[in-house]
């Protein structure tokens, strides 16, 4: 074996246990020597892993067209498009398959290992980072970063044991020491910002009704004097302190530090009928009155909707739930039509989404070569995954972001930075 390399990858989460064992793995293809050892400050490693989709690990998304995933990022989303086309999704998935982990993908798109169990991929890094000698250092904070000489480093670790490395890969997410460890070296940190949280609403029309969920609703988010309005539709789910689902954590994520210079207030207007238009719907309710002239308001309602929300609606608009749809005026049937596409609740906060927790904000994505993942500001060091103000809506795409800059990483510390594996 030839070229003794040591690379210091600072980080136990998704991105370095990744970017550590692909570099491993390289120098194994080209017969290299190296020393690869992970400094993680904490005990726990892979914490985000464990966690992600309700213990499951939602390890991507299948969509395999570069530029429709891209379009996933709120922040990054054109910078990505480089090692995408390097490493993306399917790559991921063979990646997986390659280490004995079959994935399979959701109606949804969401891809998860066949066990619906994080374990498995806790289990593949684990297995895969002994089988290739890499030294995982717990409780080891890294303290200080010097660069002795170009492309060599000297690390102040937790153990008092200084750590001399060729590369130094910062993949911390959005840990504090991170970001001082990247601005000790030169690097600027943008306004960072919670991403992929639920709101907080207080209102009468879905008081009470924690559970109910809307396929397809169309939101729109309108903040205090930012002039800016935010749109989106999906699956929603009212929850005992608001509004969550899907739709619901991409607007958050699209507004992420508009939300946060707002105060996380604003108004969030509703359309629990999806697509349909006020024309649309005034056309429904009035289909079903004459339909069912003697029927009672409670029994009889749009079908799309739960019932414990047409009851709700009906108290809010004041109209008996007792009468019968022959007695319900032009009026009442616009002021329904009213407040099914267009229901405006106000948000007095947000709520963090415990499984999904992410952070937009980061190491400035203009210091960054998206080409090698390598700092313009100080050759030898690299970042992957969430330190970067790079990130995703929910769905895979964030764990994404960690395989596909880790691996890139790697190949350019590695010495190959052809493109190719």
């Amino acid at each position: 074996m030839s070229l003794n390399k040591s690379i210091a990858v600072i980080g136990g989460g998704a991105a370095g246990f990744f970017s550590a064992i692909c570099a491993a793995q390289l120098a194994q293809q080209k017969g290299f020597s190296t020393d690869i050892q992970i400094f993680e400050a904490s005990d726990q490693v892979l914490k985000k892993v464990k966690i992600s989709g309700g213990g499951r690990c939602n390890v991507t998304h299948n969509c395999f067209d570069v530029k429709l995933f891209c379009k996933n990022y709120p922040r990054g989303s054109r910078e990505l498009l480089s090692p995408m086309q390097r490493f993306q999704a399917s790559d991921t998935v063979e990646w997986f398959k390659n280490a004995g982990v079959q994935l399979v993908a959701e109606a949804d798109g969401r891809m998860f290992p066949t066990t619906n169990s994080s374990e498995t991929i806790i289990d593949c890094f684990f297995n895969l980072i002994e089988k290739h000698n890499i030294k995982l250092n717990t409780n080891c904070p890294v303290k200080a970063i010097e660069v002795v000489s170009p492309k060599k480093f000297k690390l102040a670790t937790g153990n008092n044991t200084p750590f001399m490395a060729d590369a130094v890969l910062v993949a911390t997410g959005s840990v504090a020491g991170g970001y001082r460890l990247a601005e000790s070296l030169g690097h600027s940190i943008t306004e960072r910002a919670p991403s992929l949280f639920s709101f907080i609403i207080q209102d009468d029309l879905i008081a009470g009704l924690t559970g109910l969920s809307f396929k397809d609703a169309s939101l729109k988010l309108t903040l205090p004097s930012k002039g800016k309005v935010f749109k989106q539709k999906g699956p929603v789910l009212i929850t005992h302190w608001g509004l969550s689902g899907p739709a619901i954590l991409k607007l958050s994520a699209w507004a992420a530090r508009e939300m946060k210079q707002s105060a996380y207030t604003g108004t969030l207007t509703i359309n629990w009928m999806g697509a349909e238009n006020s024309n649309d719907v005034e056309s429904r309710l009035n289909q079903l009155k004459s339909e069912n002239l003697k029927s009672y308001l409670k029994n009889v309602y749009p079908d799309n909707l739960p019932k414990r929300f047409w009851l709700s609606l009906l108290d809010k608009c004041s109209i008996d739930q007792d009468k019968q749809w022959a007695q319900i005026s032009k009026k009442e049937v616009a002021q329904l039509c009213n407040v099914l596409v267009a229901s405006q609740l106000n948000i007095s906060g947000q709520n963090r989404f415990k499984d999904e927790f992410v952070e937009c904000g980061g190491v400035a994505l203009r210091e960054i070569d998206f080409k090698s993942m390598e700092s313009k500001v100080c050759p030898g060091l690299y970042f992957a995954g969430e330190i970067l103000d790079v990130d995703g809506i929910t769905g895979g795409f964030n764990f994404q972001n960690a395989w596909t800059t880790g691996w890139v990483a790697a190949q350019h510390m590695m010495g190959s930075d052809s493109g190719t594996e």
